[in-house]
C-alpha cells in the first residue's frame, strides 16, 4: 500500500488527470440521473396514467333485459352502443388477479327509450369508490354544479350535455325509469368509454332494474367491467392476457396509452444512451491514462520484473491504483454534483426553465459501481501489455 500511495503522489499530474476524469464522468451521470428521476416524478407520473383504462363486455344481438309489461318501454343493457349480456361479480376477482391490473370495478349501463323526452336515456350504475370508475366513467372532480352522488335512492347526477339538451337544472325532477328522481348534480366527465346520460350508485340501479322496471335478466350484477392498469407501458400486455383468458369478451380502449408509452420509452432510452456514452468516454479516458502510466513507468516496471516481481503482483498494483483513483474520483464527483444541485435548487435554476434537478440517495451505489467497473476495465489493456512484454524489452525499449 505504501508503494501505491508513493506512486500516486509521485505523479501528481497524471493522478489529478485520472481523478478529474472519474469525477467529471460521475458528475455528468449524476446530473443525468437527477433529471431522469425528476421526469419520472413529474412528466412520467402523468404519462404513466395516460389512457390506462378500458372496459370489458360481451356483446349480443338481442335485448336481454326488457320490460315485459310494456312493449313501448323496451330497454337493454348496452356498451359502446351495442346490446350486452349480464355478467357475474366473480369475474371482477379474475380480472384483478391479472398482473398489471391496478383496479377493476362493476358497471351497470342500461338504456331505455323515454317518450316524455323523445329520446333514449342511458343510466349508469357506478361503484363510487373505485379508481377504475373515476377514469372510465365519472368522478366527483367532474362536478360542475350541485353535488355528487349519495346513497339516497331518488338522486341522480346528469351529464352537462344531457341536462342542456333537455333544459334540466340542479333540483329538477327527472321522470324516467318508472319513477321520479331528483337531479342532485351536473357533471362533465369528458370523453370516457363508459359515459352515460345520468348516473346513480350501482346498488340503486340494480334496484331500479329489478323492482321498478321488472327486468327479466337474472343477476343484475353488472354488464361491464371497468379496468384500470397500473402503467401505460404495460397496458398492451394486460389486454393480451385478458384476451387469452376471456376469449368471448370485447375490450374497448381509446388507445391513449400507446403514444404515452412511446414517449416514456424514448425518454428512457435517450437517458440510458447518454449515460452509456458518458461511461464509454470514461473508459477511453481512464484506459489511456493507465496506458500512459505504464509507458512512463516501463523501465521501472521492467526492473521490478527482473528483480523477481511476478506479473500477478504488478497487475494487482495497476488494478489497485486504478480502483483507488476511481473511488476518490467518484466521491469528488458526487460531492460536487450534490453541491451544484443544492445551489441550483436554492436559486430556482431549472433545466429549460422546467425541470428541477433532484438528488436521490439511491443513485450513489449506482455511481460507485459504474466508476469501479470503469476502473477495472481501464486496467485490462495495460495488464495485457504487461503480460506480453518481457522485462528486458521494457528496460531497453522504454515501451
Amino acid at each position: 500500500m505504501k508503494y501505491l500511495i508513493k506512486e500516486l503522489r509521485r505523479h501528481y499530474g497524471r493522478t489529478i488527470a485520472s481523478l478529474s476524469g472519474y469525477a467529471l464522468s460521475t458528475l455528468f451521470i449524476l446530473l443525468v440521473l437527477s433529471v431522469t428521476l425528476t421526469n419520472e416524478k413529474s412528466s412520467f407520473g402523468i404519462l404513466k396514467g395516460t389512457g390506462t383504462h378500458f372496459i370489458i363486455y360481451i356483446p349480443t344481438n338481442t335485448s336481454c333485459c326488457v320490460n315485459c309489461n310494456n312493449e313501448d318501454s323496451k330497454g337493454s343493457l348496452v356498451a359502446e352502443g351495442v346490446n350486452t349480456i349480464m355478467l357475474t361479480s366473480d369475474l371482477i376477482d379474475s380480472v384483478k388477479k391479472i398482473k398489471g391490473v391496478r383496479d377493476a370495478a362493476p358497471y351497470l349501463l342500461y338504456r331505455l327509450h323515454e317518450s316524455k323526452y323523445s329520446a333514449d336515456i342511458s343510466l349508469g350504475g357506478i361503484d363510487m369508490n373505485s379508481i377504475a370508475t373515476t377514469n372510465n366513467v365519472c368522478a366527483k372532480t367532474n362536478l360542475v354544479a350541485g353535488k355528487f352522488l349519495s346513497d339516497k335512492p331518488d338522486e341522480l347526477v346528469a351529464e352537462e350535455s344531457f341536462a342542456m339538451a333537455h333544459n334540466l337544472a340542479v333540483g329538477d325532477t327527472l321522470k324516467a325509469y318508472g319513477g321520479r328522481f331528483l337531479l342532485a348534480g351536473i357533471i362533465n366527465s369528458g370523453i370516457k368509454p363508459g359515459k352515460a346520460d345520468v348516473y346513480a350508485p350501482i346498488g340503486n340501479v340494480r334496484r331500479i332494474l329489478r323492482d321498478d322496471l321488472k327486468c327479466i335478466s337474472p343477476g343484475f350484477d353488472m354488464n361491464i367491467i371497468l379496468v384500470e392498469v397500473s402503467d401505460s407501458r404495460i397496458q398492451s400486455q394486460v389486454i393480451s392476457q385478458l384476451k387469452d383468458k376471456m376469449k368471448y369478451f370485447t375490450i374497448s380502449s381509446y388507445n391513449c396509452y400507446q403514444p404515452a408509452s412511446e414517449v416514456m420509452t424514448i425518454i428512457e432510452k435517450g437517458s440510458t444512451l447518454l449515460i452509456v456514452l458518458i461511461f464509454i468516454f470514461l473508459l477511453i479516458f481512464t484506459t489511456k491514462t493507465q496506458l500512459t502510466s505504464l509507458m512512463e513507468r516501463s523501465r521501472e516496471i521492467g526492473i521490478l520484473k527482473s528483480l523477481g516481481w511476478s506479473n500477478t503482483r504488478l497487475c494487482n498494483q495497476i488494478i489497485l491504483i486504478s480502483l483507488i483513483q476511481a473511488l476518490i474520483g467518484v466521491v469528488l464527483g458526487i460531492l460536487t454534483g450534490l453541491l451544484i444541485i443544492l445551489l441550483m435548487n436554492s436559486n430556482q435554476i431549472r433545466l429549460f426553465n422546467l425541470v428541477e434537478f433532484n438528488f436521490r440517495i439511491r443513485v450513489i451505489p449506482v455511481l460507485i459501481a459504474l466508476s469501479l467497473i470503469g476502473g477495472l476495465m481501464a486496467g485490462i489493456l495495460p495488464i495485457i501489455k504487461l503480460y506480453r512484454t518481457k522485462a528486458g524489452d521494457m528496460i531497453n525499449n522504454y515501451m
